[in-house]
């Protein structure tokens, strides 16, 4: 770790205020765990309790002291699939009592402001941070290999599977990297408290087991959980000389680029090395078995031979496709196995909507299915996946019509634009347009990751002199060397385009927040079919 940061943390007291809204803010519905006051008390009587949480708060901070009965956690066992006589089929879920999330709430909302407010988290984390979703680190990444791809560069990209990553995190390690980022003193030993003597009992209906004790591992079911892994593995990218990483909490990406296959070979190679003692000095184990890599190549080009990587001296297996975040990359980066796979799943959402409609369900329920199950899977990562080619948009459109066609009770052959008006749904090239707007629409809020802060640039920044387009808000398109379909795929260009365009727009600056302009927009898409 390098650069210790030279401020260190201050707890400023907890307030009345602050406490009332994490009462308010208890879901009353959720199972909690042992030592717990019910839900519902706590926000019947919380004049009543306000004033003695404050103080034991307070007192939890000054001294640095994390109460001992709030370490117990009650795990339940969940099936998943498969063989139900194997507990590897299971995942164990932590209950932990709601008295415990006020600690963990108010120290977690001060070392995160902190970490952001001194720029400490690795930009590319993606993961248990606010305004951070799957949607940024997946189009962080395609933007990368798209813009690879545009130079005819190969990009080798190897996704690594941290094995139970958030169980095995060592707490003296994890209390070293706290005291170097700057949670120091009675801050450190307040985390320190947190950790130790921590202890788990198995419950299954009323039955428990005896209590055993927790010797490594961010509780699972915490607030704090999250936040302890991410600066736990935030100091990752640093052992890495030559790729670049990207994460999204455990799951994480290594990418580097040439175009000399023998290059890519050895760098990779190097950086895995390095990965691997990485992992060992931070006591983090890898699953080898299921890290792969695939190598991205530019159109028209392929390898002379196939790469080897090794890791721990085990070869790494190349992947053609593999699932990343939820969608299906190919090493040409066509989207066509992610939108296959996308038309099986809308094909049974539609089964279902037809079933539906068959027992004479209303139009305003089939319209909620339809949100729920087929819309829902159309916008996940749609600005990643939505420059594939018009033939396969093409099937992904066809269905989307058939679903409207079910829900207007409609015959197979009618035209959809009047019924898509009718019921206010995008089609699949609008849907993709305002997916892009509302990221637009975040850029011009500032609401964005600092990842994407060098996207962009303002006309007004590039010229001088004053002409139109500097005195606008509009944004410069990037001088590009080539315009192939990579190209055309890049945020950078395709996001300054919708941006100039939703920003003549007479509601664009009216817009108060997002949901406001994401509701005026879709209108605005509709009332044009």
């Amino acid at each position: 770790m390098k650069n210790k940061p030279s401020n260190s943390i201050f707890l400023e007291k907890v307030t009345d205020t602050e406490v009332k809204d994490l009462i308010n803010d208890l879901n009353t519905s959720k199972s909690c765990g042992p030592y717990s006051i019910p839900s519902c008390l706590l926000k019947k009587f919380s004049d009543y309790f306000c004033e003695p949480i404050k103080i034991l708060l307070n007192k939890s901070l000054c001294e640095g002291k994390f109460p001992s009965l709030l370490k117990l956690a009650d795990v339940c066992p969940i099936f998943k699939k498969s063989d139900k006589n194997k507990c590897e089929n299971y995942r164990p879920i932590s209950l932990l009592s709601n008295i415990s999330k006020f600690f963990e709430r108010i120290m977690h909302t001060r070392v995160y402001r902190f970490l952001e407010k001194y720029n400490l988290l690795y930009k590319n984390q993606f993961g248990f941070r606010k305004k951070h979703s799957t949607n940024h680190a997946i189009l962080s990444i395609v933007e990368d290999i798209h813009e690879n791809l545009a130079c005819n560069n190969f990009g080798c990209g190897v996704f690594i599977d941290l094995e139970k990553a958030f169980d095995t995190v060592n707490h003296e390690i994890l209390l070293q990297k706290l005291n170097f980022y700057g949670i120091r003193g009675t801050s450190n030993l307040w985390f320190k408290s947190y950790l130790e003597n921590r202890k788990q009992r198995a419950k299954y209906k009323s039955t428990f087991s005896e209590n055993l004790s927790v010797t490594c591992g961010v509780p699972q079911g915490s607030i704090l959980g999250p936040l302890l892994f991410l600066i736990y593995i935030n100091d990752m990218n640093q052992a890495i000389k030559n790729s670049t990483t990207f994460h999204f909490a455990d799951d994480t990406y290594l990418k580097f680029s040439s175009s000399c296959e023998n290059t890519i070979r050895k760098k990779m190679n190097e950086d895995l090395e390095k990965l691997f003692t990485w992992l060992c000095a931070n006591r983090l184990s890898l699953n080898v078995a299921k890290t792969e890599f695939i190598v991205f190549k530019p159109p028209r080009k392929s390898l002379t031979r196939r790469l080897t990587l090794k890791l721990n001296n085990t070869k790494l297996f190349e992947s053609k496709k593999l699932k990343y975040l939820g969608l299906i990359v190919d090493d040409r980066l066509s989207w066509k196995f992610h939108i296959n796979e996308l038309t099986k799943k809308l094909g049974r959402s539609i089964g279902v909507l037809y079933r539906l409609k068959k027992t004479g369900c209303p139009k305003k329920i089939l319209l909620n299915v339809y949100f729920a199950l087929v819309q829902s899977q159309l916008s996940y990562g749609l600005m990643a996946w939505g420059s594939a080619s018009k033939y396969l948009i093409e099937k992904l459109s066809l269905l989307q019509k058939k679903a409207v066609r079910i829900i207007s009770n409609s015959s197979y052959l009618a035209h959809t634009a009047p019924l898509l008006k009718e019921l206010g749904i995008l089609n699949i090239e609008d849907l993709y347009q305002h997916q892009y707007a509302l990221f637009m629409f975040d850029y011009d809020r500032g609401s964005l990751p600092k990842t994407f802060n060098s996207y962009f640039c303002k006309v007004s920044d590039i010229h001088s002199h004053q002409t139109r387009s500097s005195s606008s808000k509009k944004l410069a398109l990037p001088v590009l060397a080539n315009t192939n379909k990579h190209v055309n795929s890049l945020i950078k260009s395709s996001g300054v385009n919708i941006f100039n365009k939703i920003v003549t727009l007479e509601f664009f600056k009216s817009s108060f927040n997002k949901s406001s302009f994401s509701k005026k927009f879709r209108n605005y898409l509709v009332s044009l079919y």
